[in-house]
């Protein structure tokens, strides 16, 4: 109410987690995607990072190694673009873990 462009990002991330959790593909995608513009447009680089990795983790529970591999991406540059390095090699390793084991 006072400030949504604040919060509306971090309540999509819980929101896609709720969704993800309780294995709700759809409304998880729409949340994350959702997490990821508000985020953007609310200049929030650190928190659609967040929430690219975590659109990540969930798109690799599901099977969709190709969409991870692109959400961890997303999130390697924002972490990158924000300044933490070891957001982005720790992205960098969970991008090797996934590329190692969709490999077998």
């Amino acid at each position: 109410e006072l400030s949504p462009w604040n919060f509306r990002n971090k309540f999509y991330i819980l929101e896609a987690e709720k969704f993800s959790f309780e294995n709700r593909d759809t409304e998880a995608r729409s949340s994350y995607a959702a997490a990821i513009t508000s985020s953007s447009s609310s200049r929030f680089v650190h928190e659609q990072g967040l929430a690219c990795e975590l659109a990540g983790f969930h798109y690799c529970k599901i099977g969709e190694t190709e969409t991870a591999m692109n959400c961890f991406q997303s999130a390697r540059e924002c972490y990158q673009q924000w300044g933490s390095h070891m957001k982005v090699d720790s992205i960098t390793e969970q991008m090797a873990k996934v590329t190692s084991s969709s490999n077998k």
